[in-house]
């Protein structure tokens, strides 16, 4: 099976001068697919094109995009990264005008390993890690992701499923590879990502179902230790609960539940 297509054609090699390459300028999303079917396509595609507004990128025709992915998602579960660069040229920093953006759609497996942490639960570490805040990038899934490589190493090194990635001002951001809701006793809060990290497309679906109430919040670890329940959301695992935060156990919660039933009920995924 085809794994990989480059604007289109069949291949596995990108020019050494990709802007992508060198500089990491470009954009990505990685997509869940299933029976030919792509849930949460509109969230993916709006947030591609507001990064192509905020970066300077002329988007190429989602139906062109779609098709491509479709190409190589076939009727099978998996997952589809799309990668869009500037291309090649430019002066160094300096991108050509205008650019000529060039396409990556990749295939990839589906991890077999989130049914078990969307039934058991994942443990998490408080990574050592900062994330830099007050970028033009925030929100924004960019290339630049060595900061989310580095917690990466670290999170494996240590045994665990994921890390919770504070800033320099003790404040929490996000997951390595998702979103953090924390569920108290009296409301759901999310962390801001106008500073840093990335709008997350599994929860902004959440934020937009009429039967759930997500509120945007500065939080600490203070928050989290208040917490009654806390998941981790993105769009290809969907929902897992934590179950361990450093040494501190967690139990799963009801919330966590109902939203797992209703990722699946609506999305299928």
């Amino acid at each position: 099976m085809t794994e990989m297509l480059i604007d289109g054609r069949v291949e596995s090699a990108i020019p050494a001068d990709d802007r992508g390459l060198l500089y990491g300028d470009a954009l990505f999303e990685t997509v869940a697919f299933r029976s030919g079917e792509a849930p949460l396509w509109r969230w993916h595609w709006q947030r591609l094109i507001h990064g192509c507004e905020r970066i300077g990128l002329v988007p190429p025709a989602e139906s062109l995009v779609h098709d491509e992915c479709l190409q190589l998602a076939g009727r099978s579960r998996c997952v589809i990264r799309l990668t869009l660069t500037r291309g090649s040229g430019g002066q160094a920093y300096v991108p050509p005008e205008p650019p000529h953006c060039r396409r990556i759609v990749h295939r990839r497996e589906w991890p077999e390993v989130i049914a078990d942490q969307q039934r058991d639960g994942v443990s998490v570490i408080t990574s050592s890690i900062r994330l830099a805040t007050g970028s033009a990038l925030a929100g924004l899934k960019h290339c630049n992701r060595l900061e989310q490589v580095l917690a990466a190493r670290e999170r494996k090194r240590l045994g665990v499923d994921e890390a919770l990635m504070y800033d320099a001002d003790q404040r929490l951001v996000e997951a390595i590879a998702a979103n953090v809701i924390a569920v108290g006793a009296d409301e759901v809060l999310t962390p801001k990502t106008t500073r840093a990290g990335v709008s997350g497309v599994g929860l902004s679906w959440l934020q937009s179902q009429p039967d759930i109430e997500i509120k945007v919040a500065d939080l600490d670890s203070a928050d989290l230790a208040r917490a009654t329940e806390l998941v981790v959301v993105n769009s290809i695992a969907g929902i897992r609960p934590v179950v361990k935060i450093d040494s501190r156990p967690m139990a799963i919660g009801p919330r966590c539940r109902e939203w797992q039933r209703l990722w699946m009920e609506r999305l299928k995924l």
